[in-house]
């Protein structure tokens, strides 16, 4: 009986498979790579250089993907755009004392020089998930979608950072959430609501410095707000 109910249910699933576009079933490649090499730093101790690797290993994936999709193109360099500019507010985040980073191979004001790379990655997966959102529930869901995925992926990301020993979070107004400030969950979750309609900017290079503008003032906003509350 249960090798009759279980091929339908393997067979919805590939016919589920089978009926996402080609750009689609990449994408989701390429965040299933990313949470295996996230997965292997996080569980296993690796020297820090390989976080730089991994994440050069992603990038690079990411302009192949890119240069064979059209609809990936535009939300990738927004994301590589977005993703060198977003330095600034590391920085502040840093000077805060509410983001720690260990010593470390070559930085960027103060910031691991992969971390262009990683926020490129992130804007990508999330934008592309708001244009096919999009097409499938129309706006709403494509801004709600990836603003509760970031906050639910993002944070994930946050905490196993942490126990990697990869970036840590000492001082946080208000509250924390386990291992990460509150202020950065809101925040994170206002920049991805904002995203989809960035991207619908159809300019990626004036796309990236808008976003980046985004995280900026969500950051310190959120960052201003809780601290005001919580004194």
């Amino acid at each position: 009986m249960s090798k009759t109910h279980g091929a339908p249910a393997s067979a919805g699933i590939v016919g589920r498979w089978n009926g996402l576009r080609p750009a689609d079933r990449w994408v989701i490649g390429w965040i299933g790579v990313n949470l295996l090499v996230f997965g292997h730093v996080v569980l296993f101790e690796t020297p820090l250089w390989l976080t730089y690797a991994y994440n050069g290993l992603l990038y690079a994936i990411g302009i192949w993907v890119a240069v064979r999709f059209a609809a990936v193109r535009d939300v990738f360099v927004l994301g590589s755009v977005a993703g060198v500019l977003e330095v600034g507010v590391d920085a502040f985040l840093v000077s805060t004392g509410s983001l720690v980073y260990p010593d470390s191979l070559p930085m960027l004001l103060g910031s691991p020089l992969y971390m262009p790379l990683s926020w490129a990655l992130i804007i990508t997966y999330f934008g592309y998930l708001g244009r096919r959102l999009d097409d499938a529930g129309g706006p709403l869901a494509a801004t709600v979608g990836p603003s509760v995925a970031a906050m639910v992926l993002v944070g994930f990301f946050e905490y196993g950072a942490h126990f990697a020993g990869i970036w840590r979070y000492e001082i946080a107004p208000l509250a924390m959430l386990g291992t990460v400030p509150a202020f950065i969950v809101a925040a994170e979750g206002v920049m991805f609501a904002a995203l989809y309609w960035v991207v619908r900017l159809r300019r990626p290079l004036l796309g990236g410095v808008v976003f980046a503008t985004v995280i900026s003032v969500s950051y310190v906003g959120a960052y201003a707000l809780f601290a005001a509350v919580g004194g």
